[in-house]
């Protein structure tokens, strides 16, 4: 098998250098020889294929109507064609494009390789083989005539083989590629059968107009397209049918007269460049072949006109240079229009996109109005877009009267007068509305002078020099939220595609709207949670942890600013026998009393009222000095007696009193450290390294409260950082240092109560 396999590659090697697939098939359908074509059409390598039987690599040869005819072929029979118009292919194949390659394939019986048999006498056979297809696949000229060096033999027949008896034979199968031929006869005979219908119908006309001598220039009038002769030599028209007067407005003898200025006086000046490359490719064109072009030319009345041209040689000179050229142009005006419908479209669909997206990319309600407005008068090309807010209720089905709004944000040019916080009153009544409310319809006015609008809305319209505007509802949920409003100070139509991409806008920003107002309540809901965070229930002043946070933040900006922070702690004087002379329930009147005079007493923005603890409040005083808190502590003091809250189980007084202790510090400066070390004699001053800073502060003056508390109550006391001695009531310490280095003259008067 072995020495059989390199004899035939010997005797059929030559088809490895032919253009067409070549295989040859033993009886019982095993691969003998696989050409370099087919391993090249097929991408089946010779090496895989070989010694295989074919029908593993393609199953349909093994149908009866394949089976049947190569048995003769096996048989000695004469060659048989497998035609490319009935079997397409009998080797699928893929063709450069990915479709199937069309094949014409020749099978023929080639005896096999006996004793006897020349080598040369194959070859010659074989090439006489390729040789007789004549059915149009091979012929005179083809690539394989090189092969034919020698007289072919006769017919593959067992007489022709001396010293054989019935010979076996090999089906050996040549198959031509004739895709792009078969693709070359269909087009020629789809052009033959145009061509034969035209002359038919030529045939009718010249019939009914045979006496007639214009009848070929009848037939070129009854075109629904230009027919024309170009002369390239002469650079002017020929000959010009009449359908020019149709569709350019121009009789065929004027263009005619235009001469050499045609391209000049028709042509768009933008289209010159591609008319010149087109006439440019001619000389190399081929009989026949058909080139396209699309310009404009410019009607009589000074429209340009799209118009597709067919043109194709005509006449050549002698030296086989085109002459003339004849040529068909089609008006394709309404095409285009089409076309850049299309194209505008597409763009304001994506622009509709850019403005959805910028719309959904705040949650800010103010920025989405505003960036709608905006993106919709530039899109639109409009003099105003705004948007009216009805008033709560005034749009919905169970309100008793009519819609009023105001014009919540615009976007206007500068020429026109701006309508932003105008009220619209009275302005939806008419019966659009409740549709609007309902269906959510747009309302396009292309002119309010034309328009059957009550007076209130001609009124106020007019007002703003509007004479034209589109109305787009706002719809959330079953309410009619607002209005989008589009205005033109001149007459305008309304293109459906705008009213349309508008009405999806609306769809948008009713969503953009309802997430920018819960962004707005969820806001609200975490303010109010962080009021709450930061506030004491029962008497709405900070809280400690607020208080905490304050101190902390301005002990820190004191420091860097090098000012004076004051502290005062109030405590109300005998609360405990408060409460149980009177009980709880007026002990938390009580408190809320005394809160609210404390916070009557301080009023700078800056400064901080807290419930520090039960009964007792601290007040944060930044950027204050000793004398300034002194004069707040007094003034505390006289808001608190004011009050005259009856206190039987005081020992001080009648009436609900307080201490209160101050403490004056510059944090990071000397009086910090004079604290400090004064503060070593007592355990409250021990600052454990994980308390803040500013708990030196609060140590202070709680130490204050308590030196007031023991001198007796109902009084202020000022910490002295040296000498631990105080100032009580208005009776100075000796020698006491006080920083009045940076005095608060912003506190309140103490005689204001």
């Amino acid at each position: 098998m072995i020495e059989e396999s390199k004899t035939i590659k010997e005797k059929f090697g030559v088809l490895d250098s032919v253009p067409v697939g070549a295989c040859l098939l033993q009886d019982d359908f095993v691969v003998l020889f696989w050409n370099a074509c087919l391993e090249d059409w097929t991408k089946i390598p010779r090496s895989q294929i070989l010694g295989t039987k074919i029908t593993t690599h393609f199953p349909h040869l093994s149908q009866l109507k394949y089976a049947t005819r190569f048995k003769q072929i096996f048989a000695g029979g004469p060659p048989t064609i497998f035609s490319s118009q009935i079997h397409k292919h009998l080797i699928p194949a893929i063709w450069q494009d990915g479709q199937q390659r069309i094949q014409q394939t020749t099978v023929n019986a080639v005896p096999a390789l006996e004793a006897g048999i020349e080598e040369q006498e194959i070859r010659d056979w074989v090439l006489h083989t390729l040789e007789l297809q004549s059915d149009g696949t091979l012929g005179v000229g083809s690539p394989r005539s090189a092969f034919l060096s020698r007289k072919s033999p006769p017919s593959a027949s067992s007489s022709i083989w001396p010293g054989v008896n019935c010979p076996s034979f090999y089906a050996l199968l040549v198959i031509q590629d004739v895709t792009d031929l078969t693709h070359r006869i269909q087009a020629y005979r789809t052009m033959r059968d145009q061509a034969v219908e035209e002359v038919k119908v030529r045939q009718r006309i010249e019939e009914e107009l045979r006496e007639s001598q214009h009848f070929i220039q009848q037939i070129a009038d009854a075109a629904p397209y230009l027919l024309y002769i170009y002369d390239v030599t002469e650079q002017r028209n020929v000959y010009v049918n009449g359908q020019a007067f149709n569709l350019l407005g121009y009789h065929p003898e004027e263009i005619l007269q235009m001469e050499t200025a045609l391209f000049s006086s028709l042509v768009y000046p933008e289209d010159l460049e591609k008319v010149s490359a087109h006439l440019q490719k001619f000389p190399k064109a081929q009989d026949g072949r058909i080139l396209e072009l699309e310009y404009r030319l410019k009607h009589r009345s000074g429209e340009w006109r799209w118009f597709r041209c067919r043109d194709q040689v005509f006449a050549r000179t002698a030296e086989g240079e085109p002459k003339q050229i004849f040529g068909t142009a089609q008006d394709i005006t309404e095409y285009k229009r089409a076309e850049e419908a299309l194209r505008q479209q597409n763009e304001r669909e994506k622009l509709m996109g850019t403005i959805t997206q910028h719309i959904r990319q705040s949650l800010d309600l103010g920025e989405v109005l505003s960036t709608t407005v905006t993106e919709v008068r530039q899109f639109l090309n409009a003099d105003r877009v705004m948007i009216v807010r009805f008033n709560p209720c005034s749009g919905g089905s169970l309100c008793p009267g009519p819609a009023t709004g105001s014009v919540t944000v615009e976007s206007v040019a500068p020429n026109c007068r701006p309508m932003l916080g105008e009220t619209l009153e009275k302005f939806c009544i008419d019966e659009f509305y409740l549709e609007a409310y309902q269906h959510r319809a747009i309302r396009p006015i292309a002119d309010v002078s034309a328009a059957n609008l009550p007076q209130n809305q001609i009124d106020l319209l007019a007002q703003f020099d509007v004479k034209a505007y589109l109305v787009v509802p706002l719809v959330q949920g079953e309410e009619l939220w607002g209005l989008l409003m589009a205005h033109q100070c001149s007459p305008r139509q309304w293109m459906q595609l705008e009213v349309e991409l508008l009405s999806n806008l609306a769809a948008q920003l009713a969503i953009a709207i309802k997430q920018a107002e819960l962004y707005q309540q969820l806001q609200a809901a975490n303010l109010k949670l962080e009021r709450l965070a930061t506030l004491d229930e029962l008497t709405q002043l900070a809280n400690r942890r607020r208080f905490d946070q304050y101190l902390d933040r301005e002990w820190r900006r004191q420091e860097r600013e090098q000012m004076p922070l004051s502290l005062i702690l109030c405590d109300i004087d005998s609360f405990k026998s408060y409460n149980d002379t009177y009980g709880h329930p007026r002990g938390d009147d009580c408190l809320r009393q005394v809160a609210q005079a404390i916070g009557n007493a301080v009023d700078r923005p800056a400064d901080l009222v807290a419930r520090y603890g039960g009964e007792e409040f601290a007040v944060i005083l930044p950027n204050t000095a000793s004398e300034g808190a002194t004069l707040v502590a007094q003034h505390i003091q006289l808001k608190i007696a004011a009050l005259q809250i009856p206190h039987a189980g005081s020992q001080v007084s009648l009436y609900v009193t307080v201490s209160l202790g101050i403490a004056t510090i510059v944090p990071g400066s000397e009086s910090q450290a004079s604290i400090l070390v004064d503060a070593a004699d007592s355990a409250a001053s021990m600052v454990p390294a994980s308390k803040s800073p500013a708990s030196i502060l609060i140590d202070a003056a709680d130490a204050a409260l308590y030196q007031a508390k023991d001198a007796g109550r109902d009084r202020l006391q000022v910490y002295q950082a040296e000498s631990a001695t105080a100032q009580t009531n208005g009776t100075a310490a000796a020698d006491r240092p006080i920083d009045c280095s940076r005095l608060n003259t912003n506190f309140p008067s103490p005689t204001s109560a």
